[in-house]
């Protein structure tokens, strides 16, 4: 099931990071026009009001129970653009906990960018913790593997827990393995929205 934010939600965030990227020669992998988020699983999902968030509209998440396996439930998103070896792959979205599971004080997902077919191994993966507050969480690491365009996509593994999570826009950026050690992104990680 497809469900979309706002279509030109992430303009501001491609804006922000413009020069960076220019100096740094980050590219953005994703479609700086598309907030959709894709989800199987058949959660529960309804359209809420986020201000503040680019867009102003974000997507709760409900998952009533814990799957069997964490990917019971995930949003799989596909990019623009692959990804070599060695590059440095950042993908960043907007997200609050609105009901973490009964006894914890945060949501954890799994993300990954993976191949988008079997076997689904990973390039780069990694756990996150979402916060009761808006921010821009990110997961950011080296590509172990190539993978072409069509065989890219970003998972975000949500049945792990039994929680509600709300996720406005998302974006997926890469640095070359060249850029250098000091490289960063310019996507706003770890960010509140409207702070730079």
């Amino acid at each position: 099931m497809r469900y979309l934010v706002c279509g030109l939600a992430l303009a501001a965030l491609a804006t922000a990071g413009a020069a960076q990227q220019a100096r740094i020669k980050e590219t953005i992998i994703s479609d700086p026009a598309s907030a959709g988020w894709n989800f199987d699983g058949n959660p529960k999902v309804k359209q809420v009001k986020a201000d503040g968030l680019p867009g102003g509209q974000a997507l709760l998440v409900t998952i009533a129970a814990k799957g069997a396996n964490p990917w019971d439930v995930q949003a799989r998103m596909k990019v623009k653009d692959g990804v070599a070896a060695g590059d440095t792959v950042t993908f960043g979205f907007y997200a609050r906990a609105d009901k973490p599971d009964p006894g914890k004080e945060t949501a954890g997902v799994t993300v990954r960018v993976q191949r988008a077919a079997a076997p689904y191994d990973a390039t780069v993966e990694g756990a996150l913790e979402i916060g009761r507050e808006w921010a821009f969480h990110c997961l950011t690491g080296v590509a172990r593997t190539a993978l072409t365009a069509a065989e890219t996509e970003v998972s975000v593994q949500l049945a792990g827990d039994r929680h509600a999570v709300a996720f406005g826009p998302w974006m997926a950026t890469k640095l070359p393995a060249g850029a250098g050690a000091n490289a960063k992104t310019g996507l706003p990680c770890g960010k509140a929205p409207g702070t730079t």
